[in-house]
């Protein structure tokens, strides 16, 4: 009979496996009792390294680890269909699909990152290597208090809201994945890549950052609360709030609230709330056998026919059928 392994000598496992070091172009593949595992290591150098995950857990876990002594800007792009959360030194944080997150996390930092159990998860990872990066974007003002952080080893993410991943992005990354290219021409072809990709990161941090400064003259702090009600409200699936309950409790204006929340995220509260509330809705239906009354209740709805128009309306297909066939969600 073979040896029964724990749960933490299983996760030491999977630690170890996303620490190898291998060469370029190779996919390295590990199955265990945790689930299946995919790395696909796409470039190495000084500056930067890149690399394309795909991970599903057979249970729902929590990773805890201590970060590494290097220090990288991390552009992560989040290939998936529903939200990732994790808590970084005791800072809580969520990542939407299809965004782009530019963020920072310092050696021996504090990660907990929770996992749903039988979800495809992907992400597209660039490190970009602190120094390096601070010299590259030394005459961009407009992530000046980012910089400011990362000076002083602090986690910090450049755009809260994550920034969408556009059909040029992502063309980019698939031609960075099955470059085939060697030697000298590879490390052009690669530098070249990224450098479009923070360009296109960097003109709609810019565009979106005009235009705020135009149409809503919000203050720092003002902004800073419309972020923090986005990570409650993604926090917080089992129940809805009012523009009301969430004006209190930030302590802002509603009419503020309203108007400036649209402005700063693109859509209104609770357009906003009603995506998240669906998404976790999604992962709950894929990875749960519960009831569509429990995922209604699960997800703030008052009853299961409301549910059902609210996930027909955003997927186009009632919550019954896409359990049946989820693969037709896209």
């Amino acid at each position: 009979m073979g040896v029964i392994k724990t749960n933490q000598q299983l996760i030491k496992e999977v630690l170890s496996f996303y620490d190898q070091d291998k060469d370029e172009q190779t996919v390295t593949h590990m199955e265990s009792a945790l689930g299946s595992f995919s790395t696909t290591y796409i470039y190495d150098s000084p500056e930067f390294i890149i690399r394309d995950y795909v991970y599903t857990y057979v249970e729902d876990i929590t990773l805890s680890y201590k970060t590494s002594s290097k220090n990288y800007i991390q552009i992560a792009f989040f290939l998936n269909k529903y939200i990732l959360k994790d808590n970084i030194n005791n800072q809580q944080n969520h990542y939407l699909p299809q965004h782009n997150y530019i963020y920072f996390t310092p050696s021996e930092s504090d990660v907990e990152i929770f996992f749903k159990k039988n979800i495809v998860y992907r992400n597209f990872d660039i490190y970009v290597e602190s120094d390096y990066f601070h010299q590259f974007i030394s005459e961009t003002q407009r992530i000046d208090s980012f910089i400011a952080q990362v000076d002083k080893n602090n986690f910090t993410r450049l755009v809260e809201e994550g920034i969408p991943i556009s059909p040029q992005m992502l063309h980019i990354l698939q031609e960075m994945k099955s470059c085939r290219k060697t030697g000298i021409q590879r490390q052009y072809f690669m530098k070249g890549r990224i450098m479009i990709l923070l360009q296109l990161l960097f003109e709609w941090i810019d565009q979106v950052k005009k235009q705020n400064d135009i149409d809503s003259g919000y203050s720092e702090v003002d902004t800073n609360i419309f972020y923090a009600i986005q990570n409650f409200i993604s926090e917080n699936t089992r129940e809805f709030y009012t523009i009301e309950q969430l004006a209190i409790k930030f302590g802002i204006n509603q009419y503020k609230l309203k108007k400036g929340f649209k402005e700063i995220s693109g859509m209104g509260l609770f357009q906003f709330a009603t995506k998240v509330h669906i998404q976790e809705a999604i992962s709950l239906l894929k990875a749960t056998d519960l009831s569509i009354k429990e995922i209604a209740f699960r997800t703030g709805y008052s009853s299961p026919s409301s549910f059902s128009v609210a996930f027909k309306k955003q997927c186009g297909i009632a919550p019954n059928q896409f359990r049946k066939k989820p693969d037709t969600f896209k």
